[in-house]
């Protein structure tokens, strides 16, 4: 979360300070992505930079594994992680507009019956408090945290979840009526059931009918090495090589916590979502208003409705951090430049791919601007 603030800051300096405008080329574009698999060991890379109106330039390099050397193509998935939180958001703002539910709305007023054995601190916490977490639920944001037994022949594991977090003592102080920030996974399981509730569609159904098939974005579910073992496999790197996770190997996002990051979108797909973004904030609308889009990613400072942002010299920015660990995707959106661009990664879980995100966030940012003269970036 820090580092992406600092980039936000970083892009208002250098919108502040541009000698020219300047747009990053295909050549500049490739020569990023090639440097940068080179300097940081990274298995694949995929980098689009887009204005609301096309994607100017796409650029997808290296191999699906480190095993077997199959080469990535625009038709590979890469999981987006936490990036999924804004799909979650952009799908209840449509149900917001369709009139089917508030930001405002009581988990309680939709849930009566888990109120009977909740903490009483949970009673007022709304649909907007779970996607801003900013309702005291319990994070699990480590693969270390240990959930609950639940019944395996439940019909609904996630609302069983639900019912057993709220009744869990809460992870935040509480001010003037309002929960402190702890960001939680969970929190968006029960921010998920809300919409599963008031659309009739389980959070699968939700995907499919909206982003699959009115938005037209293939998305699937889970890691792309289940899809089959010829999409991406992620990548742990460390100081001690490379782990590659193989589709038979036990790591995977619990189903508990799926509507908090378990999405795999291609790198054309993704790269439209961020498109549609960045229209709706310059005041265009399309799947949602442009309101909506406006009040996803800045209704909040600091961490809005799952999307981060910053605000500097007068410029608005909003970013996107995704990582379940072996995979890592960043989208970084200017509005007011009609500008964003997306970088996916098939390695995750260490220092080293968020060096190497962090470098070709900088490197775009300094093409795109013409920002020539910090020599040391």
């Amino acid at each position: 979360m820090k580092s992406l603030k600092f980039l936000l800051i970083s892009i208002a300096m250098v919108l502040q300070t541009q000698s020219a405008f300047a747009q990053i080329k295909s050549d500049d574009l490739k020569s990023i992505v090639g440097n940068a698999r080179n300097k940081f060991g990274l298995p694949a890379l995929a980098v689009s930079v887009v204005n609301s109106d096309t994607v100017l330039n796409s650029e997808i390099h290296g191999i699906n594994n480190n095993n077997d050397k199959i080469k990535v193509s625009s038709e590979s998935f890469f999981h987006i992680g936490s990036c999924s939180k804004s799909v979650l958001a952009v799908i209840a703002a449509k149900l917001i507009e369709e009139h089917k539910i508030n930001w405002n709305t009581s988990f309680f007023e939709l849930f009566p019956e888990l109120k009977v054995n909740a903490h009483t601190d949970y009673y007022g916490i709304t649909l907007e408090d779970l996607f801003i977490c900013k309702a005291g639920i319990k994070g699990f944001t480590t693969p270390t945290d240990t959930f609950p037994e639940l019944n395996p022949q439940s019909q609904n594991l996630r609302y069983d979840f639900a019912n057993w977090l709220v009744q869990q003592k809460p992870v935040s102080l509480r001010k003037k009526g309002k929960f402190e920030f702890n960001y939680s996974n969970a929190g968006y399981t029960m921010a998920g059931l809300m919409l599963e509730k008031v659309s009739g569609k389980s959070y699968e159904q939700l995907i499919q009918t909206y982003i699959v098939e009115e938005i037209g974005i293939e998305t699937y579910i889970g890691f792309p090495n289940r899809i089959n073992a010829e999409q991406p496999w992620g990548h742990i790197l460390s100081k001690n090589g490379i782990e590659v996770f193989s589709p038979e190997h036990e790591y995977r996002i619990p189903n508990l916590i799926t509507p908090a990051g378990d999405l795999s979108m291609k790198p054309k797909g993704f790269a439209k979502y961020i498109q549609m973004s960045l229209k709706g904030l310059r005041g265009n609308d399309n799947f949602i208003t442009s309101e909506s889009y406006k009040y996803i990613h800045n209704a909040h400072q600091g961490f809005s409705i799952g999307v981060f942002n910053a605000k500097m010299f007068g410029y608005n920015f909003s970013g996107l951090d995704g990582s379940a660990g072996t995979f890592f995707c960043r989208a970084i959106l200017v509005p007011e430049s009609d500008f964003a661009f997306t970088i996916m990664t098939n390695a995750g879980s260490g220092n080293a791919e968020m060096k190497a995100v962090d470098w070709i966030t900088m490197k775009i940012v300094k093409k795109q601007y013409n920002w020539w003269w910090k020599f040391w970036l």
